[in-house]
This record gives C-alpha cells, structure tokens and sequence, in this order.
C-alpha cells in the first residue's frame, strides 16, 4: 500500500493515485476546484477524521482491481478525445434528461419542497453556463492544444491567439463558478437525502444530480489538474526552443 502524506496538497494524491478520486467523493473532499488544499486542511474544511481518510487512501492504492489510466502519460489529443466523448457528452446528455425531470418534480412537489424551486433555478444556470463553456473550449481551447502539441512534434508554432494563459485562466474561473453551483445544489437538497414523501421521479432526480456532480468533478480534475499545466508547460517550452 502507498504512504499517504497528509501534507500533500489533495491534487497531487489524486494524480498520483487515481483511485483517490472515489475516496475523496465518499468524504466529500473537493479535488478539482479546491485540490490544492493539504488533505488535512480539506479533511478539517468537511469534517472528516484525517486518520480515516489517509487509512482509506492507503486501502485503495493497493486494490488492482479498478484499472485505471494514467492522463499525465497520453498525449493531450488523447487526453482531450476523452474529456469530449466521455466527460462533455455525458454533461451534455443529463442536461438535456434533467432539464424536463426537473419541471415535472417540481410541479409535484414544489409547493410543499420550496427547495426544489431554488435547486431547479441554480440548475438552469449552470446549464447554461457549461454550455457556453464546453462550446468555447471545444471550438477555440481544444483545437489550438491540439495543434500545439502537433506544432512541438514538427518544431513549428501554431498560430497564437494571445497564448494560453489567459483562456485557461477564464476557464478556471468557469470551473470555480459550477463547482459553487454544485456546492448550492448539495445544501439545498440535504446531500440528496429524499424527503419520505419523495416519488420515484423525484429520487431518480437526486440520484442523477449526485451522478452528474461526481462526473463533473472528475472532468474538472482532468482539465484543472492535468490537461491545462501540461499545456501550458508544452507551449512555455516551445516558446524557449525558438
């Protein structure tokens, strides 16, 4: 089993051990926005016993049997084919599922739920906000990481648009932004605890929403953590080999 040290910051655990990712779900520790906090600070941040998070690292970096990849290996049009085809595909499709759900739970429950109406409001914005967001990276982000990459293999320099430092620092900012939406969602619904009163619909909807955040926070770590520094790092190397 590996040494966990619970003085690294909660990003370098989880690309040094993927299997973290679930763990830090299970406690609820943020490793995509808030990843660089010690894993004692997040551990205290959610209330959880140190010793019990470090034990349960511990246990998963010696299971082999969840096979995972590691995204710091791939190439970044890899890298970037997976977030697309699994991670904003995937977004796309349960906002589109969730959106209707959303309607139908509210007009049975709403009255006696308020919280349902505010969760539905919070919702619809982060909807349109990832939207917006996937759209920008896949027609303008993605494509110019793509070629930058491609431009290091030939020893040319793609076109430039100002650089990579500002666009991935809007996007951060982007990602901070549904990762609060996703914090409001959370409190408003309890941590998805169903009322007893709760429909089939209704249950399915909070099983989605937990669903949908827990894929969001993995698509963030790949972008926050992984795909974006070595970009980055790639075109500052480039930029010192002309």
């Amino acid at each position: 089993m590996m040494n966990i040290d619970p003085t690294k910051t909660v990003r370098e655990i989880a690309l040094e051990l993927p299997n973290a990712t679930h763990i830090f779900e299970r406690f609820k520790i943020d490793y995509c926005c808030g990843g660089d906090k010690s894993l004692s600070e997040a551990c205290q941040a959610v209330g959880a016993d140190p010793r019990e998070v470090v034990q349960s690292l511990a246990e998963a970096s010696g299971r082999l049997d969840e096979p995972s990849v590691d995204f710091r290996a791939v190439s970044l049009a890899d890298l970037i084919d997976h977030i697309v085809a699994k991670h904003h595909a995937y977004t796309r499709q349960e906002m589109e599922r969730l959106g209707p759900l959303f309607q139908k739970v509210c007009a049975a429950h709403g009255e006696k739920h308020p919280e349902l109406l505010a969760m539905r409001e919070v919702f619809g914005q982060m909807c349109a906000e990832l939207e917006a967001h996937m759209f920008k990276e896949e027609r303008v982000l993605f494509p110019y990481i793509i070629k930058l990459e491609r431009a290091d293999e030939r020893d040319s320099l793609p076109p430039l648009f100002g650089g990579l430092s500002n666009p991935v620092r809007v996007m951060i900012a982007e990602h901070d932004s549904s990762g609060e939406d996703l914090r409001k969602l959370r409190r408003l619904s309890a941590d998805y605890a169903a009322p007893d009163d709760a429909c089939t619909s209704y249950r399915v909807l909070y099983r989605s929403l937990e669903e949908l955040e827990r894929d969001l926070h993995r698509h963030i770590h790949l972008e926050n953590n992984i795909l974006f520094p070595r970009a980055l790092k790639l075109e500052e190397e480039i930029g010192a080999a002309k």
